[in-house]
């Protein structure tokens, strides 16, 4: 179902040597090992965020790949009479849309040589450093845009080459309603598997600032090192009864947030559920959400509205068409949250439809059975080379030995499931 056909809704540490991969098994290799960081080397910054993050998380400098993306200029350009040139404004420093066959120069073509430098193989997740490009404008006959990280997920094009979205072969389909939830299966594991894609877990370290940017890791680590704790928000909108809506449709979507808040709840959360039309910080609704560690949530499109408070090491997934039209600022949701201070978030550039965003009940699910975010958010997003873009450190981990009742159900082969 289209988003936007009926009401547009808001559905530190110490340098590894470069040697060390070599030397371990790719499956056996810690995940910090795995991590291939790319930044842009025409920005100072891009580079600065790019090695702080290496350091603080101990990854090899051998894993950090510079690229050099073409300045563009902005989606669409200025019509204007010939001879004028497009004012200062409609310039962009290589941080919005690039046409598809300068992506493949300037950006795919030198990212395949990082991973084959140190092990395509070796490689599971794939940080952008700041102020990279982020979307990709495809060839006038087949028009449209998708986000560059999910089109960097499938960079050796095993999954098809069609500029459209492809199944995402680790994702973990559910039934919200009936309760039926697939293993969980660490992304690691699920890329040992014989015959398994190599398909990566695209994030990027990206904000207004540089300092923003940054913080997402020092929060992360932080939280990681002191604990999570606050309350679970999710905000739905089609009432209280559940028995009374489908799984199917919009009320996928709803049985997806309800979920959420149900395993909240029995991971031992103060949860605050809504089910009003109105949005957190619109009467009915409650007015705030503060101390939020997790939230779930649809509003309306393209917007943040500024009624939360996030505590250190927060997650939230908004189901928005728009929820991230543009990273480093804007009106969207997921620039917003990080500006207020969350720590991991993910959203769309453009129009995902509802089966193509991020699942937040299987989200929170895997990630009290232990789960980084870079393996729960692509455990739980349907479609790659789309329009899903991940703001955050892949790596961080909220609820490193679980969290009961859900402890214990995350298995390095995935041989345990609970319904």
């Amino acid at each position: 179902m289209h988003l936007r056909t009926k009401c547009r809704i808001a559905l530190a540490g110490v340098l590894l040597p470069c040697c060390a991969l070599a030397q371990t098994p790719a499956a056996e290799a810690p995940l910090n090992q795995r991590v291939l960081i790319v930044y842009n080397a025409n920005n100072a910054d891009s580079r600065a965020v790019a090695y702080g993050y290496a350091a603080k998380r101990g990854i090899p400098q051998a894993n950090i790949c510079s690229i050099r993306p073409p300045a563009m200029l902005k989606d669409p350009p200025l019509i204007l009479p010939p001879g004028q040139a497009q004012p200062p404004a409609a310039l962009e420093d290589s941080t919005n849309i690039i046409p598809l066959d300068q992506f493949e120069a300037l950006v795919e073509k030198p990212i395949r040589k990082c991973l084959d430098a140190v092990g395509r193989k070796n490689i599971l997740y794939i940080v952008l450093s700041f102020k990279m490009p982020y979307k990709l404008r495809f060839v006038p006959e087949t028009p449209g845009k998708a986000a560059i990280d999910s089109y960097l997920s499938d960079i050796w094009d095993e999954l098809g080459t069609a500029a459209a979205h492809e199944p995402n072969p680790y994702f973990a389909p559910a039934q919200n309603r009936a309760e039926i939830y697939p293993r969980f299966v660490s992304f690691a594991a699920y890329r040992s598997q014989p015959g398994a894609k190599t398909i990566y877990a695209v994030w990027r370290l990206d904000a207004a600032t540089r300092a923003l940017a940054e913080g997402l890791v020092d929060k992360a680590l932080e939280a990681e090192k002191n604990g999570v704790a606050g309350q679970v928000c999710v905000d739905r909108r089609m009432g209280d009864d559940m028995e009374k809506i489908r799984d199917g449709g919009y009320g996928a979507g709803e049985w997806d947030l309800h979920r959420t808040a149900d395993f909240a709840r029995k991971a031992g959360f103060t949860v605050l559920e809504d089910t009003h039309d109105a949005e957190f910080g619109t009467a009915p609704a409650p007015l705030r959400c503060d101390a939020a560690i997790f939230y779930a949530g649809w509003y309306s499109l393209d917007h943040y509205n500024n009624a939360f408070s996030w505590n250190t090491g927060a997650i939230g997934i908004h189901l928005d068409s728009n929820s991230v039209v543009d990273p480093r600022g804007g009106s969207s949701w997921c620039p917003n949250a990080v500006k207020h201070g969350i720590t991991a978030t993910s959203g769309a550039v453009a129009e995902p439809y509802l089966q193509g965003l991020p699942h937040p009940g299987g989200i929170l699910r895997n990630l009290l059975e232990g789960a980084n975010v870079g393996d729960a958010l692509l455990r739980n997003t349907g479609w790659l080379k789309w329009q899903i873009l991940n703001m955050g450190d892949p790596l961080y981990r909220p609820f490193p030995g679980g969290r009961p009742p859900f402890r214990g159900e995350q298995t390095k082969g995935g041989e345990k499931s609970e319904k």
